[in-house]
């Protein structure tokens, strides 16, 4: 696929790797719907995408309740006319041992790392399988290939977000859409303020930086349809495997 110009529906766009792969497909002229919780960031995230060439509308909603997809999906095919890609980039999940886990955070948890990917990919394919082309970039954890403590609901989820994809993968062979799953390890973002794990200024410096993945998303949305990219596990070579 030539990302040049692609319409895509891009969810955790208001900060983050999100907002870093939505201004990413900007710089190739590309056209997004963004999606996230915050409309003062969003609207942030959509000035910034303008500035780098690229258009958006936004749309602020929980990515797990179905009306948020219809509603992104609609606003996409009113004002762009398809839908090429969809990158679910939303994510939450709070360190805290079992016994602390209430049955709040684990939904909340769940319904955003999980849930939501199910909602939004539910409603764009039906599109995507019409046309007979689009690309699902769902963006996961090395969380999701190993364990780390005190992160039983963000692991849990991230572990089913492989599975999700893996099967999705498998049920559209032939229809021409194509699932990715990037998996980053650790990435300096506010994410650990807002999920109750801030991290030291020389711990964030060994991160991944947001833009690092942006790159790996643009990366698998350009190889050609022969090429079969399974999983694409992402890490700084100073700091390999601290998740997520």
């Amino acid at each position: 696929m030539n990302p040049d110009h692609a319409v895509s529906i891009v969810t955790g766009a208001s900060g983050g790797i999100g907002r870093a792969i939505a201004v990413a497909l900007a710089e190739r002229q590309g056209r997004v719907v963004a999606v996230g919780r915050r409309p003062s960031a969003l609207e942030e995230a959509a000035a910034a995408i303008a500035t780098h060439g690229g258009e958006a509308v936004t749309v602020t909603g929980d990515v797990a309740h179905p009306d948020t997809a219809r509603c992104a999906i609609d606003l996409a095919r009113s004002r762009f006319g398809r839908v090429d890609v969809l990158v679910n980039a939303a994510g939450f999940g709070p360190p805290m041992p079992l016994a602390d886990l209430t049955r709040d955070v684990w939904d909340a948890t769940i319904d955003s790392c999980l849930t939501g990917v199910y909602a939004m990919t539910r409603a764009v394919l039906p599109l995507m399988v019409d046309a007979g082309a689009g690309h699902i970039v769902n963006v996961s954890s090395i969380a999701g290939k190993g364990a780390e403590a005190n992160r039983t609901a963000y692991c849990a989820a991230k572990w089913g977000l492989e599975g999700f994809s893996l099967a999705l993968r498998a049920e559209l062979v032939g229809t021409g859409v194509r699932v990715h799953v990037l998996n980053p390890a650790s990435v300096a973002t506010a994410w650990w303020e807002a999920t109750g794990d801030p991290q030291p200024p020389e711990v964030l410096a060994a991160m991944l930086d947001p833009d690092d993945v942006a790159r790996a998303a643009l990366w698998v949305l350009t190889q050609p349809a022969h090429v079969r990219i399974d999983d694409l596990v992402i890490h700084n070579a100073d700091n390999p495997w601290r998740s997520p």
